[in-house]
């Protein structure tokens, strides 16, 4: 990196673009203390994108320099390896140099920032979403929280079933469980449209009951006119804002007419002005039309 390049960064650790076979490998992310899940999802990514998937999930076969296609896997092992260790803060990269394969430093990178078995993740998880509640914020916001923790609960349901009939009743109970969590945390305004989901049959799923009460809430706004709490789309935003204002106009323009039609001129006896204002008191205008007065 160049010094005007440093010191356009600001001296901050940038992702860094890696070139290979012609194309770029970007990450986007380097990973640090603190945020290795999200970190290892979208490597996990990249890393399929490339069609090399094998080289950390250990089903790639590792070859001996006696072996044929020595060099072509440990080209490709190496090319991983570099994906992996580019992809790091400096403080963490070093620690995972010298591991002979990508495989073995995916493994270790898990051992030491998540464990997936770890029950006590799994119950925080649980309780944030049993406790979560809408408390006045947006729709949007309160919905996007719950998704997020249910996110990070599938990634962590280690829960195997050989029957496809046994998943299908598993999945089921999950969403229904989520639905009602959902519902249970929104503010008593959704009380009857909440009422409404409950009583179908069957209960919509999750995305679904979302939509229905985003549409409630919309009604509701529009009813009641609080565009500061509406987290519609820009579009039905700005067609609310310009139908109220047109609505502001059509009232001020009949206040307007209403309030013009009660003067009276009591000189010329017409209406609209007043006897002071009137042009045959006070002069015509350079713009008046005199053939109308024909």
């Amino acid at each position: 990196m160049s010094k005007s390049d440093s010191e356009a960064s600001g001296n901050k650790l940038a992702p860094i673009i890696i070139q290979s076979e012609g194309s770029s490998f970007n990450a986007g992310i380097l990973l640090n203390e603190t945020i290795y899940d999200m970190w290892s999802q979208i490597i996990e990514m990249h890393i399929a994108e490339k069609e090399k998937l094998s080289f950390i999930h250990g089903n790639s076969k590792i070859s001996t320099e006696k072996d044929d296609g020595y060099e072509r896997w440990y080209a490709d092992n190496q090319k991983v390896k570099r994906w992996l260790l580019m992809s790091m803060s400096p403080e963490i990269m070093k620690r995972y140099l010298r591991l002979p394969t990508a495989r073995d430093i995916w493994k270790a990178l898990s051992k030491a920032f998540y464990d997936g078995t770890d029950e006590l993740q799994v119950f925080a998880l649980n309780q944030k979403a049993f406790s979560a509640k809408q408390r006045g914020r947006t729709l949007f916001v309160y919905y996007g929280e719950l998704t997020k923790i249910f996110s990070e609960l599938d990634h962590r349901d280690k829960v195997i079933m050989e029957s496809e009939k046994d998943v299908e009743s598993y999945r089921k109970l999950v969403q229904l469980q989520r639905v009602h969590i959902f519902l249970a945390g929104l503010d008593g305004d959704f009380e009857q449209i909440r009422g409404e989901i409950l009583r179908k049959e069957p209960i919509p799923k999750l995305e679904e009951c979302y939509v229905l009460i985003r549409h409630e809430s919309i009604r509701h706004i529009m009813m009641n006119g609080e565009p500061e709490n509406f987290e519609a789309s820009p579009m039905v935003a700005q067609n609310w804002s310009f139908k109220n204002q047109q609505e502001k106009t059509r009232s001020s323009h009949q206040k307007n007419g209403a309030a013009k039609s009660a003067y009276k001129c009591t000189h010329c006896d017409q209406t609209g002005y007043t006897k002071s204002k009137c042009f045959e008191l006070v002069g015509y205008p350079e713009w008046w039309d005199h053939s109308r007065d024909l």
